[in-house]
Formats: C-alpha cells, sequence, structure tokens
C-alpha cells in the first residue's frame, strides 16, 4: 500500500463512510418499517439533517419510587403494629396473617386445574 497515493486513500476512506451510512440508513429504515421505531442509534450521517435526533430523555426508571412506596408502607404497617392503629378497620395483625397465608394448596389446586384443559 506504499504506492497508494493520499488522495487514492483519502477517496477509499470517503467511499466506506459513505457505504457505512447508507447501511446504517437502511438499517434505519427497515427497524421503522418492522418494529416501528421512531428514533436512531446516533445522529451522524447524511440523513441527520432529513431525520433530526430526537432529544427526548430516556424514559426514568420507576424502580426508585417502587422502592420508596415499599419502604413507606412497610413503615406504616410496623407504626401500626406498635401503636394499635387500625385504618379503616385493618389492623397490623390482619395484615400479617394475609402475608403469611400459605397458598401452596390453592396454587396445587389451580395448576391441577390447568392441566385439565
Amino acid at each position: 500500500m506504499s504506492n497508494v497515493s493520499t488522495e487514492q486513500k483519502l477517496r477509499l476512506v470517503q467511499q466506506v463512510r459513505s457505504r457505512y451510512s447508507e447501511d446504517q440508513l437502511d438499517l434505519t429504515n427497515r427497524e421503522r418499517i418492522l418494529y416501528g421505531r421512531s428514533s436512531f442509534r446516533s445522529a451522524e450521517g447524511p440523513w441527520a439533517e432529513q431525520y433530526p435526533y430526537p432529544e427526548d430523555a430516556p424514559r426514568p426508571s420507576l424502580f426508585k419510587i417502587r422502592l420508596l412506596l415499599a419502604l413507606v408502607l412497610f413503615g406504616a404497617v410496623i407504626a401500626m403494629d406498635t401503636s394499635g392503629i387500625n385504618v379503616a378497620g385493618i389492623t397490623a395483625e390482619t395484615i400479617f396473617e394475609a402475608i403469611s397465608v400459605d397458598y401452596e394448596d390453592t396454587i396445587d389446586q389451580w395448576i391441577d386445574a390447568a392441566g385439565g384443559l
């Protein structure tokens, strides 16, 4: 490759980049047709002006909110137990009983009933 001029190397690089951009555009169009995707992997390439990259932030995870809610509910049950508070006629003992119920027999019945279908 020592006898290849700089101009030829530059044209080769441009051709490879152009082909890569075309392949990415084709892939993006296929994804949009098949899967209904409207976002693109990157904002690079000749189609970036035609199809601008969406500036939407990624959807936040609800894990932190669910964890916080679980901790608040756990704290509320502990507070109900220590202070003897009833909420709408439900005591902490009622909640503990509902949590400790063994559902294995019920699940076995459901499985047996589903096997008979």
